[in-house]
């Protein structure tokens, strides 16, 4: 059973559930969490990531769930790395410096230390985010990481979730409504590409969804940057492409 705690936005403390996003989704379908309304489960044990991978979500870690208003930059391809840019700033008010793996994950002192989840349904859109606190956790997925993705990692915060959760989410709030509510993503890729992890750096693309189309067995160059709608920007012996999605590796 979800705990309200009152305040606006509003946040809900749940124990352990199937996953913070589906917890999201019912308290939406009960008229419960409006845009900016958050939730926060001790643990999960059916968290999903990208590509429909599990996610390993024991106890003491950052499992929560954030409503996101369907307005710019979260109606289109920038959403993930602009709400990713959004809590790396946050974050830097903990005194910790991140970089942006696009799209959407969190790097820390090169270790991979968070990943977020945007679902969208029904007029509504929802980011699921989880944060390793002191340490990974342990277990056989580590195995399932792509070659030269950042290893594990995890942000050196020894208090409880909930101490490091509900600030985050304020930040992330100001962070919006001073840097994105009034302008358009295309003048804010700038700031983001300040915390794109890898940029000038030779990379490889699995999966790509490229314009023009991509080589079936992935794409390899130059990580030049952003375009304005968010899309990634590689730079590539047959020429320069806009990508997408797709998963990224180091070379």
């Amino acid at each position: 059973m979800p705990v309200e705690i009152r305040g606006r936005p509003p946040f809900f403390r749940l124990g352990p559930g199937t996953s913070s996003l589906d917890a999201a989704w019912e308290l939406i379908d009960r008229g419960r969490l409006p845009v900016w309304g958050s939730l926060l489960m001790a643990s999960q044990s059916a968290g999903r990531g990208r590509l429909g991978r599990a996610w390993q979500s024991p106890a003491g870690h950052v499992y929560g769930a954030l409503r996101l208003p369907t307005a710019p930059p979260f109606n289109g391809p920038g959403a993930s790395p602009a709400l990713a840019y959004l809590l790396a700033e946050a974050l830097a008010d903990f005194g910790w410096n991140l970089a942006v793996k696009w799209p959407n994950d969190l790097i820390f002192e090169g270790r991979k230390v968070g990943g977020l989840l945007l679902e969208a349904r029904r007029e509504a859109l929802v980011a699921g985010l989880g944060l390793n606190l002191l340490a990974p956790p342990a277990g056989d997925w580590q195995l399932a990481r792509d070659p030269g993705a950042p290893p594990p990692g995890a942000l050196p915060f020894p208090g409880e979730p909930e101490a490091l959760w509900r600030p985050l989410v304020k930040s992330v709030l100001l962070g919006y409504n001073k840097k994105f509510a009034a302008s358009g993503l295309e003048a804010l890729i700038p700031l983001i590409e300040t915390r794109l992890c890898w940029r000038g750096r030779q990379v490889r693309v699995e999966r790509p969804a490229a314009e023009p189309p991509a080589p079936e067995n992935g794409l390899a160059g130059r990580l030049a940057g952003l375009g304005p709608e968010g899309q990634l920007i590689l730079e590539a012996r047959e020429g320069r492409y806009q990508l997408w999605s797709g998963t990224l590796s180091l070379l």
